[in-house]
């Protein structure tokens, strides 16, 4: 039976992994692999970033991120596909956790969609999207699974880089650790994992130096840029950014809360 087209992501990600975990067909050849050639304790999980797959692009309170007009506009992205729907995780989280728990996977690591917190980046909050982020981290606990939390993956709101050229400004590094201290404060009860950036080198090479990805930067790019001096701009705010969100959880949460942040 073919799975739901939403599904299809997800599995793609799930499957490779799924006869180590013991649910799939007998016949599968895993190598001589179990869950028993893994050291106790080894967590088996699955990952998402929230651009790809919750939706609700502009619903819920969302601001948009430097993707949204990227992906909108024609050519960037094969056959025109965007992000206002995707696999449409925001309405439909609870299939996808079921999903997970289903495959006998231990942990999911989701990231936060930082402009679906504070629309503009900073200031006003959006009580919506901190609703949903509090009811799928309760599902995901009430299912038995870990929460792992992503703060960044690659979709630094829009407002932030027409306001400050987003990591290109050491102001952001304040921003950011102000986004996550919140997050900390608000989540933190439940969440004992924590990641703040999801590659950034990635960010660095490829929206700041090749400029394949927004905000679409480099020596040679519409936007401007430059290809030799701006990725390592980047690289350095993103690190401070990172250092600044630490020492606030360290310093204020960490004796209580007692989470471990990478």
């Amino acid at each position: 039976m073919m799975a739901p087209p939403r599904l299809l992501p997800l599995l793609v990600l799930l499957l490779a992994g799924a006869a180590l975990l013991g649910c799939t067909r007998a016949a599968a050849d895993t190598g001589g692999l179990s869950r028993a050639s893994f050291p106790k304790g080894f967590v088996f999980g699955t990952a998402t970033s929230a651009f790809q797959v919750e939706g609700a692009a502009a619903g819920g309170g969302r601001g948009p991120s430097i993707w949204d007009p990227f992906v909108h506009t024609p050519g960037n992205i094969a056959e025109n596909a965007n992000a206002d729907v995707t696999t449409d995780e925001y309405h439909r989280y609870k299939e996808d956790v079921d999903l997970l728990k289903s495959l006998n996977f231990d942990a999911y690591r989701f990231s936060i969609s930082w402009s679906r917190i504070f629309p503009d980046g900073e200031g006003k909050v959006n009580k919506e999207g901190v609703t949903y982020y509090n009811n799928l981290i309760d599902y995901i606990l009430k299912q038995g699974l870990t929460p792992y939390v992503n703060l960044n993956h690659y979709d630094i709101p829009l407002a932030l880089q027409k306001k400050y050229d987003g990591f290109l400004s050491p102001k952001i590094a304040t921003i950011f650790a102000d986004y996550a201290e919140f997050c900390f404060k608000t989540y933190g009860d439940r969440i004992k994992n924590w990641f703040t950036f999801n590659e950034p080198r990635i960010v660095a090479a490829l929206g700041f130096d090749t400029g394949t990805n927004p905000p679409n930067r480099c020596t040679k790019c519409a936007a401007g840029g430059n290809s030799a001096t701006e990725p390592y701009t980047v690289v350095h705010n993103i690190l401070l950014s990172h250092a600044t969100a630490v020492a606030r959880y360290r310093n204020k949460y960490q004796q209580v809360r007692k989470a471990k942040l990478g």
